[in-house]
C-alpha cells in the first residue's frame, strides 16, 4: 500500500464519530488494520460497537468527504501523523492509551534530546510566571526541549522562555488543532508554528472543553523525560499530569514555595512525597542528563552542560551579572543598598540581576536583602 492510501485509512479511522480510544484499541485488536475495517460489512462490528456507533462508522465511509477534510488540513499546513507514520514518536507507543493519530503544526521534538514538561497554575503570580520563563530560557539554552499546554500562566511563560533561549518548545492542546486559547496567546502560537510545534489529538473545529484536558495531559507527560511543577494549588489540575508521569516512570520536579502561599501548597506537598526540590535550572539539567547518559553529575564527560567556565566562575550571561558577582563576598554578606551604591545600577536593574543570579544558584540571601555569592 502506498503512503497516501495508508494515510487515508488511518485518517478515516481516527475520525469516526462517537468512537473513543478504548474502542479503537478493541477494533485494532480484532481487525489488525484500518483498511480491513473500511472494507468490512456492518455485521462484523456487532460484538464491539453499539447500533449508534455502527451507523456512524458506515456513514463515515465517504472517500470524497474524507479527501476534502484532508485537503483542508494541508491548506492550513497541518500534518496528520498516525501509528504507521515515520514521524510517530516511540514514547507515545509506550502509553496505555496511545493516540492512533494526531495533528501537528511545525515539528516534533527530537527524541534523542532531553524533553521536560513544565506545568502549573493558570492564575500564576508574577513571580511564578517570571520564574517559569527564566527556568525555561536557561533550560532551552542547555539543549533541553520544553513541552507545555499553551494555556495562560505557567504554560505560556514556559513556552516564551524556551523561545527566548533559542530552543525548541511544543504546545499540546486540549482542543482542535486550529483553536487558539486564550486569544491573547495568538502571537505566541504564531511564533511556535515557525520555531517549535503545536500538537493536538483533535481535528479542526473541535472546541476546547474541560473533559479534553486530562487526555491532553497524558501526552505532555508521555513525551517528557520529566515533569516540572511551578505554582500549583492543593487541588491543581497539574496533578493529573504528575500522576500520569509517575505511572509512566518519569521524574517529577517541584519549585518550593512559602507555606503561607496557596499556590505553593501543591508543590510543597509533592516535595514532601519525594519529588525533586528545584532551586535553580541546573538541578533539573543534571538529573535529566544523568538519566539520559548514565553519567553521574560532576563527571568529566558531563561538562558540556556544566554551569562553569574554564576560570571556575559561573558562565555569566551578561556583563552586569559578572560585575555583581565580583562585588559579592562568600563569607560577609552585602546589603541591597550597598550593592546599589557600589554597582551604580538603578533599583529595577539590580533587582532583576539578583533575581536571575539567585535562580541560577550563583547568589543567595542569608537574610532578607543581604547577599552572598556561591563558590561553584
Amino acid at each position: 500500500m502506498d503512503e497516501r492510501e495508508l494515510d487515508f485509512y488511518w485518517y478515516w479511522f481516527v475520525n469516526i464519530r462517537g468512537i473513543g480510544n478504548v474502542t479503537r484499541k478493541k477494533l485494532l485488536e480484532k481487525f489488525k488494520h484500518p483498511e480491513n475495517m473500511y472494507l468490512e460489512k456492518e455485521s462484523a462490528f456487532l460484538d464491539i460497537l453499539t447500533a449508534k456507533q455502527r451507523k456512524y462508522l458506515m456513514d463515515s465511509r465517504n472517500r470524497v468527504r474524507i479527501e476534502e477534510s484532508r485537503w483542508r488540513l494541508s491548506q492550513s499546513n497541518i500534518h496528520f501523523i498516525h501509528w504507521e507514520s515515520k514521524e510517530y514518536p516511540e514514547k507515545f507507543r509506550q502509553l496505555f492509551d496511545p493516540p492512533y493519530g494526531f495533528y501537528l503544526i511545525g515539528k516534533m521534538p527530537e527524541e534523542h534530546r532531553p524533553i521536560l514538561g513544565m506545568v502549573g497554575a493558570r492564575n500564576a503570580t508574577i513571580y511564578g510566571r517570571k520564574t517559569a520563563e527564566m527556568f525555561a530560557r536557561v533550560l532551552a539554552e542547555s539543549g533541553i526541549q520544553i513541552i507545555s499546554g499553551l494555556a495562560a500562566g505557567i504554560d505560556s511563560a514556559s513556552h516564551r522562555g524556551a523561545l527566548a533561549g533559542g530552543g525548541y518548545t511544543l504546545g499540546i492542546l486540549g482542543g482542535g488543532i486550529d483553536t487558539i486559547y486564550p486569544q491573547e496567546n495568538f502571537n505566541l502560537y504564531m511564533e511556535m508554528y515557525e520555531r517549535g510545534g503545536v500538537l493536538s489529538e483533535y481535528n479542526m473545529g473541535v472546541a476546547n472543553h474541560a473533559g479534553l484536558f486530562p487526555l491532553r495531559n497524558r501526552l505532555i507527560s508521555g513525551l517528557s523525560d520529566g515533569i516540572f511543577v511551578l505554582e500549583a494549588g492543593e487541588k491543581s489540575g497539574s496533578f493529573i499530569t504528575v500522576d500520569q508521569a509517575l505511572e509512566q516512570g518519569k521524574d517529577v520536579f517541584a519549585l518550593p514555595g512559602r507555606i503561607t502561599d496557596p499556590l505553593s501548597e501543591g508543590c510543597n506537598r509533592l516535595i514532601a512525597q519525594g519529588a525533586y526540590p528545584v532551586q535553580k535550572p541546573e538541578d533539573i539539567i543534571r538529573i535529566l542528563e544523568e538519566k539520559r547518559t548514565g553519567v553521574p553529575p560532576g563527571s568529566a564527560v558531563y561538562g558540556h552542560m556544566s554551569n562553569l567556565n574554564i576560570t571556575g566562575e559561573p558562565s555569566f550571561r551578561s556583563e552586569e551579572q559578572k560585575n555583581i558577582y565580583h562585588l559579592l563576598d562568600e563569607i560577609i554578606p552585602k546589603s541591597f543598598d550597598m550593592l546599589l551604591r557600589e554597582s551604580g545600577y538603578n533599583i529595577g536593574t539590580l533587582q532583576h540581576i539578583l533575581f536571575e543570579m539567585e535562580l541560577l544558584g550563583w547568589v543567595y540571601q542569608p537574610n532578607q536583602n543581604f547577599y552572598l555569592k556561591i563558590i561553584l
